[in-house]
């Protein structure tokens, strides 16, 4: 492995706030992947014959899985009590949760847009949400 690569890795698994933003868009990207994809492929106008609104509900959920995982391991590497971050990481997943449900009903079943409008406002905004409340609220345990 050349030693650029190496010292790439070094970076990305340290302890620096940069390197944390890093992981963290990984992490959320791949959460926002799980949800963007199961909410189209569930939905009525792409995929399952579900209504925007219940498929975002399943595709936020399952992302939430992911990233409460990935995040505490991968991008905080928190070692907080579990029974301490699970609360407030489900206060922060149904902040995002409530706001893209709401984007869904209200872009989408009242004002007949696309799925892939709440899906992309959605996409954006409840992660930008998400660092702020993980890293202040939820993985307060972290190291700097």
């Amino acid at each position: 492995m050349p030693v650029e690569a190496r010292w790439f890795i070094a970076w990305a698994m340290g302890r620096s706030e940069s390197a944390r933003i890093l992981r963290f868009a990984a992490i959320g990207g791949l959460s926002t992947l799980i949800y963007a994809v199961l909410t189209l492929a569930l939905s009525d106008r792409h995929g399952l014959g579900t209504s925007v609104t219940i498929a975002s509900m399943a595709g936020y959920g399952a992302g939430a899985v992911f990233s409460y995982c990935g995040h505490r391991f991968v991008t905080f590497m928190s070692d907080g009590a579990v029974g301490f971050e699970i609360p407030r990481f489900a206060v922060a997943t149904a902040t995002g949760f409530l706001l893209s449900l709401a984007l869904a009903a209200v872009l989408t079943d009242v004002a007949g847009l696309s799925p892939s409008v709440p899906v992309v406002l959605s996409c954006v905004l409840v992660p930008a949400l998400n660092f702020v409340l993980l890293r202040k609220f939820v993985f307060v345990a972290a190291s700097p």
